[in-house]
């Protein structure tokens, strides 16, 4: 991974917002590999997803003619996580390189929702209605055929699921069971499932004291939801965090018009005090 130049980032950016536009669904694979793209300024994003095609379109072929939704998967999870050797990254979780679908596909290594991403393509190419299901602590996908609901769970190994099972994932991976909502289990937007593959980023990235990188990241999940106070604040420290007090400010300052009653905002206020005579002396 590198850095790239600011054409770059631009011509990424710019690519990612025409993916997605305003719409709720879109194709999330090229909008993940556009938010790659700015990491791996070489990377052919209309090769890479025609890459994601195939290995969907073989596993179409493999299942064809089994008209048991189970058996259908059975293909599917044999194919991709046995043959093509898919799995979890226990080892490591929290590397960025498991949410970047170019490194996971490179890799075979992904995290609970890249895995998703991936798993949902090969089930859609073989007939299945595909969503994914965003739960506290860990991601699922919603599987239907022929009037018929499954759960998988991309992370183990393809595993079905039931909702207890969801459950106790939320229980194990968050200690706060009662966050679980049955809701959950109907499935979220693309836009929903981008805004959290930018947030594992951006706390990856967080985690290894790379603010750089992190600002990077917030940027983009202000494109995917531009009146997202918490991450205009987000924004301000981190602009703050790389020497920047007027950008910081800024940013600080909305946060508060856009959200004048959150619990935060007298922390908030004393930052931008601390900011302001930054400022002031530094001219």
């Amino acid at each position: 991974m590198r850095r790239t130049s600011s054409d770059h980032r631009a011509r990424a950016r710019g690519c990612l917002l025409e993916v997605i536009g305003a719409e709720t669904e879109f194709d999330l694979v090229e909008a993940a590999l556009w938010v790659a793209a700015e990491e791996y300024p070489d990377l052919d994003v209309a090769a890479t997803v025609a890459r994601v095609r195939l290995i969907a379109a073989e596993g179409a072929r493999r299942v064809h003619g089994a008209s048991n939704p189970f058996a259908r998967l059975d293909g599917l999870r044999a194919y991709f996580f046995e043959d093509l050797g898919f799995r979890g990254n226990l080892e490591n979780y929290n590397d960025p390189r498991n949410s970047y679908l170019n490194d996971v596909l490179d890799r075979r290594l992904g995290i609970p929702l890249s895995l998703s991403v991936l798993f949902m393509e090969l089930a859609r190419a073989a007939g299945f209605e595909a969503r994914g299901v965003g739960l506290p602590g860990h991601f699922v996908t919603r599987l239907a055929y022929d009037g018929r609901v499954i759960w998988v769970d991309a992370f183990h190994a393809g595993a079905v699921v039931t909702e207890e099972d969801c459950k106790q994932l939320v229980s194990r991976s968050t200690g706060r069971g009662w966050l679980f909502r049955r809701e959950y289990l109907d499935g979220t937007t693309d836009r929903a499932m981008l805004g959290r593959l930018l947030m594992n980023l951006k706390y990856a990235y967080l985690g290894r004291s790379d603010y750089a990188r992190a600002l990077s990241i917030v940027e983009r999940l202000l494109l995917v939801s531009p009146e997202d106070s918490s991450e205009i604040r987000d924004r301000g420290f981190l602009q703050a965090r790389l020497g920047r007090p007027g950008e910081a400010i800024a940013d600080l300052e909305r946060y508060l018009s856009l959200s004048p009653d959150a619990p935060d905002t007298r922390s908030v206020e004393g930052r931008l005090v601390w900011l302001r005579r930054r400022l002031s002396e530094a001219n």
